[in-house]
């Protein structure tokens, strides 16, 4: 990997709030758009890298896209070279999950 990219990546895991998905209100969304404004990349760079429409990371940068298909969400993470890990654990009963918020 190049230093540039370590830089990168140094930098983005600073800003990005990562902790405790599973256990607060974040989604993956929201961890995908910390990802792309905490780069400080061009969207038309990411874009391109995800394959994916400059408006797509656009409105995913600006908050306005409320439920991406998964797969651009994957396509954001590997594109940062990050990864989606479903591994298993025991949670706390006060973050087992609560009925959705109409």
């Amino acid at each position: 990997m190049s230093t540039y990219t370590e830089e990168v990546r140094k930098r983005i895991g600073a800003k990005v709030k990562l902790a405790a998905i599973g256990n607060s209100k974040r989604k993956m969304r929201d961890v995908a758009v910390d990802l792309i404004n905490a780069s400080d990349m061009d969207w038309k760079d990411i874009a391109a890298g995800c394959y994916l429409s400059k408006a797509t990371i656009a409105k995913l940068a600006k908050d306005q896209t409320r439920n991406p298909q998964s797969e651009t969400i994957e396509r954001v993470f590997r594109f940062f070279n990050m990864r989606m890990s479903l591994e298993g654990e025991m949670i706390k009963g006060q973050y087992a999950n609560q009925p959705k918020e109409k």
